[in-house]
Formats: structure tokens, C-alpha cells, sequence
């Protein structure tokens, strides 16, 4: 899940719909965008209109996307560490 993203959208008091109709996408597009099931990675296109609809720096969205990645992969090795352990374990 994307809170930075909710939170920025929630501080402009913007519904999801404002913010899809902003972008030029469908509410329910955006709604996977912010529970991060779409535009995993996301494109440079949508960070920039994001920062110009929010008022933030391009650099703050790319920093918090980073910081999400970063999250994510380490909660997938942490997954995968589990995992081998409980397979030693088994073994």
C-alpha cells in the first residue's frame, strides 16, 4: 500500500476520483495505483503529474517510492530466509 500517497492525497482533502480525473484515468485505475497493485514501478510520467497535483518535489515522490521498494524487498528476503530455515528445519 502506498499511504505516502493516500496521506498526500487526504492533506489536499482530494477524493480518489479528483485525483483519476486529474491524471486522465479511470477512479478504479488509480485506486490500484495507491494499493500499489498497479504501476509497481512507477513511471516518470505519473510521478511528475503526481508532484504537480500534490505540490510536492519529483525528488520527495521518487524518495518515497525508493523507500517502499526498499521496504518491499526486505520483507521478501525475510520471506525467503523463513522459508530455507523452516526447510533446514523439516530436513
Amino acid at each position: 500500500m502506498r499511504e505516502w500517497l493516500k496521506t498526500l492525497r487526504e492533506n489536499k482533502q482530494l477524493t480518489q476520483q479528483n485525483v483519476a480525473d486529474m491524471l486522465g484515468i479511470s477512479k478504479q485505475y488509480y485506486q490500484l495505483i495507491e494499493a500499489h497493485e498497479r504501476q509497481k514501478k512507477m513511471d516518470i510520467t505519473l510521478m511528475t503529474k503526481l508532484s504537480d497535483i500534490f505540490g510536492v518535489s519529483f525528488n520527495e515522490i521518487v524518495q518515497q517510492e525508493k523507500a517502499l521498494t526498499d521496504k518491499i524487498a526486505y520483507n521478501e528476503s525475510l520471506d525467503i530466509n523463513y522459508t530455507q530455515n523452516a526447510e533446514n528445519v523439516n530436513s
